[in-house]
């Protein structure tokens, strides 16, 4: 089955769009499944325990694209004590790569803090490992959103822009795709406006 999906980019870039065509590598991509049955997924694995400091992950219905769905990463302003260095995120088991074969990981990431905010998005594609997060990695990046006004954005919330990072799947065909909240912990964060970010539309390609 192939997917295709245009993406209407900002009045910035008129009369401009971007055709993303990809095999349907990445389960309930656009986090629909996720919505619905709030924040309860049989394909995504969520990163947290906020009672414990260590951030919330959780279920929005403000999407990049049609319809509801996208997921929250933040540390909640009613939890006495966080511990920043913890990183509350998502992951997900992709099945049938193809081996040997450069491809391509991008999703949809909303940070509304602005140039100064103190939260960055780690993402990257892992080795399938004993446990979650253990794998040996085969790609990694992290995204600000200072960086990204020019990168292609939804067309239901302008917040979301795409990010991306090249991966070869080498003996692989599995492999563990994963989108983590990171706070600068070099400074003291303020929890005056939540520590929030979303992430949403999430695909594999090949190169």
């Amino acid at each position: 089955m192939r997917l295709q999906k245009t993406i209407a980019l900002g009045a910035g870039i008129l009369g401009t769009c971007i055709v993303l065509s990809a095999h349907a590598y990445v389960q309930d991509p656009q986090l629909t499944n996720y919505r619905a049955d709030k924040g309860k997924s049989a394909v995504w694995l969520s990163h947290e325990d906020s009672s414990n400091g260590l951030g919330d992950v959780g279920s929005s219905k403000d999407s990049a694209f049609e319809g509801e769905g996208s997921s929250r990463f933040r540390f909640k302003r009613d939890v006495s004590n966080h511990n920043f260095s913890a990183m509350p995120g998502l992951s997900q088991l992709v099945r049938d790569l193809p081996a040997n074969t450069d491809m391509v990981f991008s999703l949809f990431y909303c940070d509304k803090k602005g140039n100064s905010s103190p939260t960055q998005l780690y993402f990257g594609v892992r080795e399938v490992g004993d446990a979650s997060l253990t794998g040996n990695m085969l790609a990694e990046t992290r995204a600000h959103v200072r960086d990204l006004a020019d990168a292609p954005q939804g067309e239901n919330k302008k917040c979301f822009r795409q990010v991306s990072i090249d991966f070869n799947t080498g003996d692989n065909n599995q492999v563990e795709i994963f989108s983590l909240l990171e706070v600068d912990t070099s400074t003291t964060p303020s929890l005056d406006k939540e520590l929030e970010v979303r992430v949403d539309a999430f695909s594999i390609s090949r190169k």
